[in-house]
């Protein structure tokens, strides 16, 4: 009897379940590249997993576009959504600026506490993904000492420029001269890379959309000029740089996940503690590496030193 009560129960919150209207979800991305993928393939799966309504999700594609993100947004805005996830802090400020009413979830932004409640009303909960430059360079230092002039190539993403005098300031420090080169556009950073300076000893990104979108590029230039490419995410170690150290992206969507379930169940979204990103890997090419005739063993010690975990990509 008690087996057909608890399996009439499930059935019944399954019919309830299915009766109700799907939820409407949209992710924003400011540009299609593997990181986005993994961020919302996770997202997607997990938010499902623990949403027990049925979901209907729509992936808006800004394709690199300022003008093309604004009217998307824009767009969404008025088509009753229950929640609007833009990927990256740009995407973000831009969803911000145009959306007042509809929940929002920040995904691998560095919105701070304090910012989010000085909006009017505080409509959004945040996913955390950034690594401090302080932490990045102090890996690379620590790894390859002799290393004393890097390029930082970089785009005109507003959030880029105060990480990238940030960077110099942080590499200052330890006895390295950053030397920024911006590439407005996908075109423009071949032209850079053709012409970085002679004393080039690494080139660095940031986790700057446009920029990594452009790694394989990247990487034939450094591996032309035998010098490392260094990152900072999982997905552009797997297109080509050397190695990184950051989080994985997968595991932005699983913590996004969490919160958007939290508010397609009525919370607040400025009421929701922000995630962080507190599980740093190292991500290794081996292939790249031994290209760039970087030691792979270094940096596999350095990472064991530095109390890291490491992951072969």
């Amino acid at each position: 009897m008690k087996k057909f009560t608890l399996l009439t129960s499930l059935l019944l919150a399954s019919i309830i379940a299915m009766a109700q209207p799907a939820k409407k979800v949209a992710i924003v991305i400011p540009i299609e590249i593997k990181a986005m993928d993994e961020i919302i393939e996770s997202f997607e799966k997990d938010l499902q997993a623990q949403y027990a309504g049925p979901i209907t999700f729509k992936v808006a594609n800004a394709q690199g576009d300022m003008n093309l993100e604004h009217a998307a947004i824009a767009s969404l805005r008025d088509q009753n959504y229950d929640l609007i996830a833009p990927v990256g802090t740009d995407a973000t400020a831009m969803t911000l600026s145009l959306i007042k009413t509809t929940p929002i979830l920040s995904l691998a932004s560095d919105l701070s506490d304090a910012q989010r409640k000085k909006l009017n009303p505080c409509n959004v909960a945040v996913v955390h993904d950034e690594i401090s430059n302080e932490e990045q360079l102090a890996f690379i230092h620590q790894a390859f000492p002799e290393i004393k002039n890097i390029v930082l190539i970089h785009s005109a993403a507003d959030k880029i420029f105060p990480e990238v005098e940030e960077a110099k300031s942080v590499a200052k420090k330890l006895g390295i001269t950053i030397t920024s080169m911006m590439a407005a556009t996908l075109p423009e950073l071949q032209t850079i890379a053709n012409n970085l300076p002679e004393n080039t000893q690494a080139i660095y990104i940031l986790k700057d959309m446009q920029i990594v979108s452009g790694t394989p590029q990247l990487a034939k230039i450094a591996q032309a000029r035998k010098i490392p490419l260094i990152s900072s995410d999982d997905g552009s170690v797997k297109n080509g740089a050397g190695f990184a150290l950051g989080v994985h992206e997968n595991q932005i969507g699983v913590n996004g996940a969490i919160l958007a379930a939290a508010i397609l169940n009525g919370k607040n979204a400025c009421d929701l503690p922000i995630s962080e990103m507190k599980k740093l890997t190292v991500f290794l090419n081996p292939k790249a590496m031994e290209n760039f005739r970087a030691s792979e063993e270094t940096v596999k010690l350095t990472t064991k030193n530095m109390k890291y975990q490491i992951e072969i990509v």
